[in-house]
């Protein structure tokens, strides 16, 4: 039983890897055509569409591909939330790192 329930717990984690890859690179795709075709592709925010006010997700894209480009202040103006999420990824991935490289002896 036991193995089961690791079975279905990976095979739900790599789903859960394999559709953030498919958004982020559905992301990155659209925000690429929007830079250097001026075509927007993007995903609406339902947030937005229904209340006419920005959340707090808004910008975080746009944010994330200046970053990417190396414009840091523009990423800030976009979505100022940016650097907060980045740290947390950084501090995520360094604990997900550690915490899979320590060996049992």
């Amino acid at each position: 039983m036991l193995k089961v329930f690791q079975s279905v717990q990976q095979f739900r984690l790599s789903l859960e890897i394999t559709l953030l890859g498919l958004l982020a690179s559905y992301q990155i795709l659209a925000l690429h055509l929007a830079d250097r075709l001026g075509t927007s592709i993007a995903i609406p925010c339902l947030f937005t569409l229904l209340t006419g006010h920005h959340c707090w997700g808004c910008g975080l894209s746009r944010a994330l591909w200046s970053l990417v480009q190396g414009d840091l202040l523009a990423a800030y103006h976009y979505n100022s939330g940016i650097y907060l999420l980045l740290g947390f990824f950084i501090y995520r991935g360094f604990k997900t790192y550690l915490t899979n490289n320590q060996r049992v002896m």
